[in-house]
């Protein structure tokens, strides 16, 4: 993930960055000002949430840092939702940008211009990875610390993203793609050496969205049945779990994840 960092030297990255932040946290600050939340503080309607799959397709590694920064700034300190899970929500929102583009560029050939079926399935099949994927990693944060409880907050984050992307985010992708494109604003266009899509998908690739895929996917339904009483057949095939069922199963799904975007980002 070199691009993440080395990204820094571009200026036309550092202007993607800021637009992805201010767009980012200008809609999330306009809805959390109104009376829609969902918890009081914590979370609230977000349509603003389909703006990290839309940025990070266009803008690449300056949309991970954008939906992290943008989400601090719009939804916790301007909206008034600054807590100690807002530790959770920064990393959850950096990898809401992060992981699109990561996939669609090792695994994807055809671009995601939203145009065609394939193209729209692909993208939703994103959208859906990285719904689950923070569902994931954000309230596993605010169990971890004793502040909401996982299950909750997990199954409001799955549909508040899901549904808030999959539906805006393609329309965007629609619109705004071939423009993009078309005006030289793709983040390969600016960082040279890095494909946009794929001339050949590596094994190691497939294996890696795979397992990102169970770990967002799969990984926050099974942590949650865990965490509402339905895991006990699990705690008898593995009674390690015990002590500590949903922080244990969590886990081990945060380390596929980790272990995923690992081969993700091996050439």
């Amino acid at each position: 993930m070199r691009e993440l960092f080395s990204m820094w030297r571009y200026t036309q990255m550092i202007t993607a960055f800021v637009v992805s932040a201010g767009l980012y946290a200008a809609l999330l600050f306009v809805f959390a000002a109104l009376p829609i939340w969902i918890i009081p503080g914590v979370t609230a309607v977000r349509p603003g949430n389909a703006i990290p799959p839309f940025t990070s397709l266009i803008f690449g590694p300056a949309a991970a840092w954008g939906s992290a920064v943008g989400n601090l700034i719009g939804f916790d300190i301007l909206g008034g939702a600054l807590t100690i899970g807002s530790i959770g929500g920064f990393i959850g929102n950096f990898f809401l940008g992060l992981v699109p583009y990561k996939i669609w560029h090792r695994v994807f050939r055809e671009e995601p211009h939203c145009r065609t079926l394939s193209s729209l399935l692909k993208y939703e099949f994103v959208i859906l990875v990285h719904s689950g994927v923070v569902a994931l990693i954000i309230p596993y944060w605010t169990e971890l610390v004793g502040f909401l409880p996982f299950t909750f907050l997990a199954f409001i984050i799955f549909f508040n993203e899901l549904i808030s992307a999959g539906i805006i985010a393609p329309v965007l992708m629609a619109l705004v793609y071939p423009r993009a494109k078309r005006v030289g604003w793709l983040w390969t266009d600016v960082m040279k050496g890095y494909q946009y899509t794929p001339t050949q998908v590596k094994s190691h690739h497939k294996l890696g969205t795979l397992l990102v895929f169970i770990a967002g996917v799969v990984g926050v339904w099974v942590t949650m049945f865990v965490g509402v009483g339905l895991g006990q057949p699990l705690m008898q095939f593995a009674p390690v779990f015990a002590g500590a069922p949903l922080l244990t199963v969590g886990g081990v799904f945060i380390l596929i994840f980790a272990i995923g975007m690992a081969l993700l980002s091996k050439d």
